[in-house]
């Protein structure tokens, strides 16, 4: 007694948001040998693009050389992890730390010279003559308090002015030396910010994906060192047609096809970009890998989007299930005329989330296959 089962759902399925017309698929019975078997439906449906693109990480940098410098340490190769504020590349900073060390000196010379200008203004600032007070061994001059004003009378100088004149002079070597003090301290901040620019550091959590310095290499301020990324997090980066811009939206999802993947998975539309680009009139949107795919750094991917503007002529449409891999080719038991199952090559072409797979060639509408193709392999056993 024959069993029947439904599979209109199979015909009614969309292809990537486009709409199956045509006759639904007939349901699947089993036949006089035992196997379940489903008639091939055709149908006219929307059109889909399949647009190539690269998985990249969503956060990568390129981290380049700040100094030129001789590389002295490297932490590691491709593929090795590292946690934030790791240091990935070194350069060498003997030099630095000797002209740091005479920076140093330096410094100390001119806050010596600073506190002796101190000392030697408030010396004049107290003593009003210095140098009577030196011929008389520091003892207080007499001599000064009465030629001072004698010279004033008779023409031959103005001490007020004299004295103004001195503590001047000696403000002017106490600025002098600040300035002084003030640029060692800068020599000495630029060659402390030389030594942290001598290393690179790990931005975040993530791994290296490219090395471009050995140690021992010679760099000179712009060369890159390595690139590092977060590849937890994985995009699928693709030069989108501008007119499909309006069949996405940023949050929504489509289906993607990993390279040597055989399933779709699917993408969320992380980010498009605001600019398109002026030569190729395409604008370049990123799609979200959900955690746990085995997806790589550089993979080939392909994004699968509908095209409302065009519609493909009527194709072969089947149950994903019914399809049996044989390395990399597809392919269906078809049933002869006698009943029994022969395997049958046939080329894909939308392999869709709903469970259905438009074929290109090898059936035709009308058909008949095997709904299971399992049942072939245990009856051999």
């Amino acid at each position: 007694m024959r069993r029947f089962f439904s599979t209109a759902v199979l015909a009614g399925m969309l292809s990537l948001g486009g709409e199956i017309s045509g006759t639904s698929a007939r349901a699947a019975e089993t036949t006089a040998t035992g196997y379940d078997t489903i008639v091939v439906t055709s149908g006219s449906v929307a059109g889909s693009v399949r647009l190539g693109g690269t998985v990249v990480p969503e956060q990568i940098v390129n981290l380049t050389a700040q100094m030129p410098g001789d590389v002295n340490f490297v932490a590691g190769s491709e593929g090795d992890a590292f946690r934030q504020g790791d240091a990935l590349v070194a350069l060498d900073t003997k030099s630095l730390l000797a002209k740091r060390q005479q920076a140093e000196s330096q410094l100390a010379s001119a806050e010596a010279a600073y506190r002796n200008a101190l000392v030697q203004y408030q010396h004049v600032l107290v003593n009003p003559n210095p140098q009577g007070d030196a011929m008389l061994g520091g003892a207080p001059s007499l001599f000064g308090m009465f030629s001072d004003p004698a010279r004033s009378i008779m023409g031959q100088g103005n001490p007020g002015m004299e004295r103004r004149s001195t503590l001047y002079g000696y403000s002017v070597q106490i600025e002098t030396a600040l300035n002084g003090v003030n640029q060692a301290q800068a020599a000495l901040r630029e060659l402390d910010e030389s030594l942290l620019n001598a290393v690179s550091y790990a931005p975040f959590d993530g791994v290296i994906v490219k090395k471009m310095v050995e140690q021992g290499d010679v760099v000179q301020p712009g060369m890159p060192l390595v690139s590092f990324a977060d590849i937890t997090r994985l995009q699928i980066r693709v030069e989108v047609p501008t007119k499909l811009l309006k069949v996405i939206k940023a949050g929504g999802r489509v289906q993607a096809q990993l390279d040597g993947e055989v399933n779709p998975v699917p993408v969320s539309v992380d980010r498009i970009f605001p600019m398109a680009d002026v030569g190729g009139h395409t604008t370049t949107v990123k799609f979200g890998l959900r955690q746990g795919i085995a997806a790589h750094t550089g993979m080939y991917a392909e994004v699968m989007l509908s095209d409302p503007d065009r519609r493909h002529s009527a194709l072969p449409t089947i149950p994903e299930s019914a399809i049996v891999w044989r390395g990399s080719l597809p392919a269906v038991y078809l049933l002869r005329d006698d009943g029994t199952p022969k395997l049958r090559l046939i080329r894909v072409d939308e392999q869709r989330a709903d469970g259905t797979v438009s074929v290109i060639s090898g059936i035709r509408s009308g058909d008949r296959i095997l709904a299971d193709p399992t049942t072939v392999t245990r009856s051999a056993r």
